[in-house]
């Protein structure tokens, strides 16, 4: 397993995967996430625009992380304090 691989953000990749929504964890990802995720996929472009996109819809954590899929994460803490991570999109 590739693990702390640097990423290029600049590097246009192909985006892929999108989360299917609740997909049975404790809470779903926010709708407006999923909604940009969903426009996101087959599309290429870099690294750090498709960031900026999920950005503008959330006031969660985002990061990449390289594994052997290459996706872009989003953490957010609900306000019983406790913290959600979702597999927003993958990359290639």
């Amino acid at each position: 397993m590739k693990r702390n691989k640097e990423v290029n953000l600049d590097e246009v990749k192909t985006f892929y995967g999108p989360h299917p929504g609740f997909a049975g964890a404790a809470i779903s990802i926010p709708e407006a996430v999923k909604k940009v995720a969903d426009a996101l996929n087959g599309k290429k472009l870099s690294v750090r625009k498709a960031i900026q996109k999920i950005r503008k819809v959330t006031n969660g954590n985002l990061r990449v992380v390289i594994m052997d899929i290459s996706f872009i994460m989003l953490e957010i803490k609900t306000e019983d304090g406790a913290r959600h991570g979702f597999r927003v999109i993958c990359f290639k």
